[in-house]
């Protein structure tokens, strides 16, 4: 096998790999499917090539030249389809023009079938020697026609389109051209010319070119330009001839000296050759840097990234960030449009922050907000990385690729990088075509999506920077407009905030105070903090007195622990002092005005219940002058005269018992013996109307410091009117218990139930005031002297109504020397 014969077979095998290859990498895109065929077609003509080269006989070399013509049409067919669509069709052409072109070559391959296609054919010294026919000349019209057109169309393209399309287009012209220019002169040149087919095997070689350029186009992820491509082999090239010629030179110059002192030649030649390597990588590099800042037109992208790097990582304010960012595009890529969005507060848009077209910035009013639906966004969204228009034509799958294009168009965005923070899109970098209309190289592209990935992370502290000083300013303000006086101590006691209000009522500045120890305050408000910090407990309402002039100013101060690491230190403490002066003025005019109503209740209740029995008695009285001689009427009259005395009398006392002053809480009195001395009291009444009593009562370790009279009093009141208002048949209940938490001073609760009565909601307040009673015959003043009772022994008292549970009044008394064990008490 020649060497001819070995490059024929070696491009029938790689044509039909490359094809399968390329469809492979997108099986659905039309470019890909008509290189599969094109390469299956080519594979199959350099294959019978191969065959031809290879025939024993001329029967055999005619048969397999027979059959490439049909071949070679269809090839032929397929690129000129190829040529219609790549690369910026999704779709095939029209159905009409493609079958005309598979017409013609199905004509065409036919006629390369007639009888005298083949003037004479034999073999000679290894080599097919041929002779044609005038149809072989028709049809290499057809083919030098096709390719031309071929060739024009991709002319056309190339200067119409721009960017990765146009550098795609360029790629498969050379691979055309230089099959092209290798079939025409080996098939058709020589053997019309010179009359001889012994290079014709040579032009089946050549068709490699041709499925290399074609395959390059479409299946590279990344593409160089040819003229890049070209310059780089030009400049590796000629660095290796400076470096070999110097090398060669010097050695030649230094050879005598070399022989004289005894240096073998192959040593030599192997340090010179090391040399030479070092120097070529060295000159290539230098060369290539020197050519590529003479060619280029904007700033080094790598020289624009680090610079902004360093600014990005420095700038908290977004606004001036997204400007730097679109600036710093601007100036490396030259693109004609650059765009930045950010998430709004919403969430659901994006919004234009930064636009410049053509190197000129304007604000984001003109372009309208994106919703973060979008198929663009949701796409490097979910994949996190920069998409290009470029990618989404050659690499997408079809669907997606129809889906993506038209999306990218309608935001006229050549690329997008995503601004992604914890796996959420903050925001959006949308690059036009470059202006010169070339394509972005590799390293541009990853140049957008790493400055898009730091502006992410810069964005989000410039946000959080943002909140912070704004959340801060809030804070300030609201300390600054607060009535209360707020300070807050370090750990070391040291005053770290001290508001406006602070500094009017202690009479000192921020000045003075900031950075001093608590010292500087009243002796109450700085031992409130001190023990605040260092119990670690929160104080609350701890009321002191100040004196400022001749003015005696009350404070309530309530102070917090700062907490910080688990640990258990301590960061500080927070105070918050409240001047009670305008509290307590309010205070004393709302007793004020509660005295005088109470005052006004009293006066009309009094006189109400007065003026009846003075009515009863004026009544007699004045009857008497005519009547007095009836016997009848004179008892009558003693007998009215002396109920009413006794219903003022009795009125009077229970306003003298309202009205008795607290100091009478005197004595030590056990509740268990009131409580039974009251069930001894109401058994008469309860037995009257077949009421039964309980009482249940828990022991006490203590006792209530009191007036145990008065304190009888009230329970037996509170017990009577269990009684009057329970149906008959019905039951009554005295229960003591024992209140309080562990540690804490013992309570003793004494509840009245009964479970036949009801107080609505509303009448539960007012049934405590003087003169509110619902029985016909009361006077309204046993619930308000029971509270009065309770209240002067440092009680409470309660109601508590239900229309299933019925009522239950409760009152609260301390208890002295008594503690709450872990179990003590009774029922609860």
């Amino acid at each position: 096998m020649d060497l001819k014969q070995m490059a024929l077979g070696v491009t029938a095998t790689a044509a039909v790999a490359i094809g399968i290859a390329v469809y492979q990498r997108a099986p659905d895109r039309v470019w890909n499917r008509l290189f599969a065929v094109h390469a299956a077609g080519g594979g199959l003509w350099t294959f019978l090539n191969y065959l031809l080269e290879t025939a024993r006989t001329p029967e055999q070399a005619g048969l397999w030249l027979r059959l490439t013509h049909p071949v070679v049409a269809m090839v032929i067919c397929t690129v000129v389809d190829f040529a219609w669509t790549f690369p910026e069709r999704i779709d095939y052409v029209d159905k009409r023009r493609r079958l005309m072109l598979y017409t013609i070559g199905v004509f065409f391959g036919v006629i390369a079938l007639a009888p005298n296609l083949i003037s004479s054919i034999e073999l000679s010294h290894g080599m097919v020697l041929i002779e044609y026919g005038w149809p072989f000349a028709a049809f290499g019209l057809f083919t030098v026609v096709s390719l031309g057109y071929t060739d024009v169309i991709l002319f056309t393209k190339a200067r119409r389109l721009e960017g990765v399309q146009r550098v795609q287009v360029l790629w498969v012209l050379v691979g055309l051209m230089a099959s092209h220019v290798i079939a025409c002169v080996t098939i058709i040149i020589i053997p019309v010319v010179w009359g001889t087919t012994a290079y014709s095997g040579w032009g089946a070689g050549g068709y490699i070119t041709t499925l290399a350029g074609m395959a390059y186009a479409i299946a590279k992820h990344r593409l160089m330009r040819p003229g890049i491509a070209i310059r780089r082999l030009a400049i590796a090239m000629a660095s290796a001839m400076i470096v070999v010629t110097l090398g060669m030179g010097g050695l030649r110059a230094v050879a005598p000296l070399l022989r004289q002192v005894g240096v073998p030649v192959p040593l030599a030649y192997m340090i010179v050759g090391l040399v030479m390597g070092t120097l070529v990588t060295l000159v290539h590099s230098h060369v290539s840097q020197a050519i590529r800042r003479s060619g280029s037109t904007g700033a080094d992208p790598k020289a624009v990234h680090a610079e902004t790097s360093s600014q990005i990582l420095r700038t908290l304010d977004s606004e001036q960030l997204l400007q730097l960012l679109a600036r710093a595009l601007d100036d490396a890529l030259e693109p004609a449009s650059v765009v930045v969005y950010t998430r709004s507060r919403e969430g659901g848009q994006l919004i234009p922050r930064v636009i410049r077209h053509d190197a000129q910035q304007s604000s984001g009013n003109g372009e309208a907000p994106i919703d973060v639906r979008h198929s663009v966004l949701e796409y490097v969204a979910h994949e996190g990385s920069l998409l290009s228009l470029d990618q989404v034509f050659r690499f997408a799958s079809l669907s997606e690729a129809r889906r993506l294009s038209i999306a990218m168009h309608e935001l006229q965005a050549q690329m997008v990088a995503p601004m992604i923070w914890e796996d959420e899109l903050i925001g959006a970098v949308m690059v036009g075509p470059k202006r010169s209309g070339e394509m972005y190289e590799d390293y541009e592209l990853r140049f957008v999506a790493d400055i898009a990935l730091q502006s992410s992370l810069a964005l989000r502290n410039a946000d959080l920077y943002a909140e912070t000083a704004a959340l801060k300013d809030f804070n300030e303000r609201i300390l600054s407009q607060m009535d209360n006086a707020v300070v807050v101590t370090d750990d070391e006691e040291r005053i770290v905030v001290f508001n406006t209000a602070a500094q009017r009522l202690f009479a000192i500045g921020a000045e003075g105070a900031l950075g001093s120890s608590i010292d500087v305050l009243p002796m109450g408000i700085s031992n409130c903090i001190r023990a605040s910090l260092g119990s670690g407990r929160i104080l609350s309402s701890r009321h002191f007195e100040i004196v400022r002039g001749a003015d005696t100013i009350p404070l309530a101060c309530s102070t917090s622990p700062l907490e910080g690491d688990r640990d258990g230190h301590r960061l500080g403490a927070v105070a918050v002092i409240s001047d009670l002066t305008l509290i307590r003025e309010l205070d004393r005019e709302r007793q004020e005005a509660e005295r005088l109503a109470l005052i006004r209740v009293i006066s009309a209740g009094m006189a109400h219940e007065i003026r009846n029995p003075l009515v009863a008695i004026r009544t007699f009285a004045e009857l008497a002058p005519r009547r007095l001689d009836d016997p009848e009427f004179r008892s009558n009259f003693l007998t009215v005269v002396q109920e009413e005395i006794r219903r003022i009398d009795k009125l009077v006392g229970d306003l003298l018992t309202l009205s008795k002053p607290a100091d009478a809480v005197v004595e030590e009195v056990e509740i268990e013996l009131i409580c039974k001395g009251v069930l001894r009291a109401i058994a008469g009444m309860a037995e009257a109307k077949r009421i039964e009593t309980r009482g249940e009562l828990a022991e006490l370790r203590g006792v209530v410091m009191g007036d145990e009279t008065r304190l009888h009093q009230a329970l037996l009141n509170l017990a009577s009117n269990a009684i009057d208002a329970e149906p008959e048949g019905g039951s009554v209940t005295l229960r003591t218990e024992l209140r309080g938490t562990e540690g804490e001073a013992a309570m003793v609760r004494v509840s009245v139930h009964n479970p036949g009565s009801y107080i609505p909601p509303d009448q539960t307040e007012d049934i405590f005031r003087p003169f509110v009673s619902k029985k016909a015959t009361g006077t309204g003043l046993g619930l308000a002297i029971c509270q009065t009772i309770i209240e002067e022994h440092r009680g409470q008292i309660s109601v508590e109504s239900t229309p299933e549970a019925g009522t239950t009044f409760a009152v609260q008394l301390p208890l002295s020397h008594s503690r709450v064990a872990a179990h003590a008490g009774g029922p609860k």
